[in-house]
Parts: C-alpha cells; structure tokens; sequence
C-alpha cells in the first residue's frame, strides 16, 4: 500500500479553525456596573459568547465624550470588531452632543483585522438608563428627571439600586411593551437637544437578543 502523504500546505490552511460567522461587537458603557451587569445578563442568557461580544466600561471617564475615546483605543488595540458602540446617559453631562457626533463621525471609518467597515454608533439615553427599565412598566411620553425616573423604577423592582445585578431577569417578561414604547419615543423626539425622554437601548437590547436565535 501507497505510504500517507504528508499534508499539503493547501490542506493545513482549509483546516484552520475559523472564528465565529457572527459579527464580534464591542460595547463601552459609562457606567461601570449598571449597563454593564444588564448587558452581560444578556450575553449570558442568550448563551453568546465573550468572544463575539464584549461589554466593558470606559477606562476614561463617565462623560460621554470620553466614552466614545474610549471605545475607540479599545477598537484600535485589537481592531477585532465589526460593530462598536459607545453607551452612555444624557444626565448633566456637557459633552453629550459632542459625543453624538463623535460617533457619527468614526461610523464606517475604520476597518477592522479583516479589512471591513466598522459600524460606529452612540446608544443614547435622555436622562438616564432608567428611563429604559421603567418603560417596561410605565409609557413614558415626556421628558423625566433621572431622579424621579429612579423614584418611579423603585415602586416597580423593589430594592432596584444602581449597579445592581439582576435588572433583565426583572423586567425581561415586559421587554417587548418596553421595545414597542422606546421606538414611539424615538420616532417622536431627536437625541439632540435632549429636551425629551429618548432611549436607543431597545436597538442594543434587540441586537443582542437577536444573535440568540442565529
């Protein structure tokens, strides 16, 4: 018999593992618990990976300017992601808008490890991401101080405190009411000037969810 051949080059290189067929996505959050905790529960319950996606806090400050700076050195260390996004809040913050177009302005202008555009993109929150887990039980349709959307959360998840772990499981049962109200609010009201209660959560919350069933 014919001894074995040795494996050719052509051979080894079809055998490579391949990543996942699934977009890798950074996520950079301005809180450091908060968004983070409710975003990996997702990860977590929809079974994705850490690999495909990656929630992190911004290294460089709450204020959103530096969230979106944030975000970008992380994409430029590894440039290993086909989606980016920049979270963060309205609040007080004096940077919000510069943000907004900070983000706009690196949409699909960068390519990553495999030579594609980059999305880009700010997920914003007027005033807080409260405002996102109390549109699971209340139809907010008018700007509200993050204080009083606190107030009004805490009648709602009994002993809710920011930070806290457990925010998805707690409101998951009511997440398409919440989706359906935050695309009225986005079709109603602009990000700028942030005069208005606006959420882009459910885009992020509805992307991540999504990757579950692929």
């Amino acid at each position: 018999m014919p001894k074995n051949r040795s494996r050719s080059s052509q051979d080894l290189k079809r055998s490579k593992p391949r990543r996942t067929a699934r977009e890798r996505i950074l996520i950079v959050c301005e809180g450091s618990k908060t968004e983070p905790n409710y975003l990996e529960e997702i990860r977590q319950e929809s079974r994705i990976s850490s690999v495909d996606v990656r929630v992190l806090h911004s290294v460089l400050g709450t204020e959103p300017k530096q969230v979106v700076e944030s975000a970008e050195a992380e994409f430029k260390r590894t440039k290993g992601y086909e989606r980016v996004y920049a979270v963060f809040d309205r609040d007080d913050h004096l940077t919000y808008d510069t943000a907004l177009d900070m983000a706009v302005a690196r949409n699909e202008k960068w390519k990553n490890d495999e030579g594609v555009a980059t999305k880009f993109e700010a997920i914003a929150t007027v005033q807080s991401f409260e405002l996102w887990l109390l549109l699971h039980f209340e139809d907010i349709k008018a700007f509200l101080h993050r204080t009083e959307t606190l107030a009004r959360l805490k009648t709602h998840i009994a002993g809710y405190e920011k930070g806290n772990k457990g925010s998805y499981a707690k409101t998951v049962a009511n997440i398409q009411t919440a989706i359906d109200r935050a695309t009225a609010l986005k079709a109603k009201f602009d990000r700028p000037p942030s005069d208005d209660a606006y959420t882009d959560m459910h885009e992020l919350v509805s992307l991540l969810r999504g990757l579950k069933a692929k």
